[in-house]
């Protein structure tokens, strides 16, 4: 993804547009012209134009109905994302791709107030909020909503676990970008640990310090645990609930079945399910 070459392109009046349309995708699937002219204090007619241009950069997508209206893309949103941060002086330059998944692209940024940091830029795909909206009501809100619904979820949960529990420190948020702390170490199923029974005992007593701050992570295995020398750290939250949820219970079970049968299959490492979710609840 071009991010920064794209992110050079967009010029006032573009930027002007993706901020109503930030602002009215909570109202409209499509933002309509009318809203995004009133925003900015331009006719519709000047609105059209650029709106075709940032399609033409794929940062937007325009619909054309009884009205002519406009939604993110994941580029879109996260060019958007980016240029907020910018704006709030969080971010100064933007370095390497890091990773890229379903659910996020990971870059290393640079900050002159933080120093060295990650970028997060959550995306949610159009079929999986289709499987969510069969749940869940959403109304007629563009699949992009539920991307900054994820980043806000995920740095809310930094925000409460940082301090408690071992997290990258938690920046900024702004719209699917998450901003956090750069962590020097290697995802667990990278690694070929000469110590698994010490780092099970670990993992297992950072699974109880977030419960006991009222947070069950939701996805918790071998790819989301990173590990070094210095010790080991939990990562990647958008899927975490409150213990009160109705799912927690079925989330932390699926956690620590994860964790435990990993450890069993790597290094032949046992440990009973329900005594490790007894501990983790405090009921032991």
């Amino acid at each position: 993804m071009d991010l920064i070459e794209t992110y050079k392109k967009v010029d006032r009046k573009s930027e002007c547009v993706m901020d109503a349309i930030f602002e009215n995708m909570w109202d409209f699937e499509f933002v309509p012209t009318h809203a995004i002219a009133r925003h900015c204090g331009i006719s519709e007619e000047k609105v059209e134009p650029i709106l075709k241009r940032l399609a033409s950069m794929k940062l937007v997508e325009n619909k054309y109905t009884e009205y002519i209206g406009s939604s993110f893309t994941f580029k879109g949103l996260s060019v958007y994302s980016l240029k907020r941060l910018v704006r709030r002086n969080v971010i100064d330059m933007l370095g390497k791709l890091m990773g890229e998944g379903k659910e996020s692209v990971v870059f290393n940024c640079f900050s002159e107030r933080y120093g060295e940091l990650v970028l997060k830029l959550h995306r949610v795909g159009y079929p999986s909020f289709k499987k969510v909206k069969e749940k869940r009501d959403y109304g007629t809100l563009h699949y992009t909503v539920l991307t900054v619904r994820s980043a806000k979820r995920e740095f809310t949960a930094l925000k409460r676990l940082y301090g408690s529990v071992s997290v990258p420190k938690p920046i900024a948020w702004e719209g699917n970008a998450v901003v956090m702390e750069l962590i020097d170490a290697r995802e667990l199923y990278k690694v070929r640990l000469e110590n698994p029974e010490e780092i099970l005992e670990m993992i297992i007593e950072e699974i109880k310090k977030m419960y006991e701050a009222g947070i069950v992570h939701g996805d918790l295995s071998q790819f989301n645990i990173l590990v070094s020398e210095e010790g080991l750290w939990i990562i990647d939250f958008p899927q975490s609930v409150d213990v009160n949820d109705e799912k927690a219970d079925d989330y932390l079970i699926r956690d620590i079945e994860n964790v435990l049968s990993y450890f069993e299959r790597s290094y032949g490492v046992k440990k009973n399910l329900n005594e490790v979710l007894e501990y983790v609840k405090g009921k032991t």
